[in-house]
């Protein structure tokens, strides 16, 4: 399992990943795309996904509950894959033979997409009823 809702990692490092999985003859990639704190995969019908909900302005540090209050880093971070990038490491597994299996998580741990597009929440902004 990769966890690049959380925290994104480039299409260079995702294939390296697959070739320490074909390496060690493991064949299954759960590949988790999703999470409150980014959006990862570009949805051309819902294009603030990836404008808005795969950037946040910082980080935590350490875990949620090692400091109190929280500390974060102050540093931006984002990032999302396209469409052919996300047809480009499906192919490159498959060559390794190697299964991905995404993750998109809804309606839990949305926060990216809630951010993206309030209106969709239990809690909308004033004067969208």
């Amino acid at each position: 399992m990769l966890d690049v809702g959380r925290y994104f990692m480039p299409v260079t490092f995702v294939k390296k990943f697959i070739d320490i999985m074909a390496m060690h003859k493991q064949n299954t990639f759960h590949w988790h795309l999703t999470e409150d704190q980014g959006w990862r995969i570009e949805i051309k019908k819902y294009p603030k996904l990836t404008q808005v909900g795969s950037k946040r302005a910082e980080s935590i540090v350490g875990q949620y509950s090692q400091n109190y209050p929280q500390q974060f880093d102050g540093k931006p971070s984002g990032g999302f894959y396209t469409q052919e990038e996300i047809k480009d490491v499906v192919r490159y597994a498959q060559s390794r033979f190697v299964t991905i299996v995404p993750e998109i998580e809804m309606p839990g741990h949305a926060q990216a997409a809630l951010a993206s597009y309030p209106e969709l929440g239990c809690d909308p902004p004033k004067g969208i009823r």
